[in-house]
């Protein structure tokens, strides 16, 4: 039902539905990366396996 409601309104082809989809599984690896760092994982890892820039990693030690 989803997909056919997208059709619709043509979404699945327009930049913001593509910005939007990004922005969320950008928003799903922080999410990911956050509950590694809590069991103890190491930065270099997460950052393998999220795709997440080390250095943003970093930031969510703070």
């Amino acid at each position: 039902m989803f997909a056919e409601v997208m059709k619709m309104l043509r979404l699945e082809d327009s930049e913001t539905y593509r910005k939007l989809i990004k922005e969320g599984e950008r928003n799903k690896s922080i999410e990911i990366a956050k509950k590694l760092l809590k069991e103890g994982m190491d930065i270099d890892k997460i950052a393998q396996i999220t795709e997440l820039p080390k250095e943003e990693i970093k930031k969510l030690l703070n």
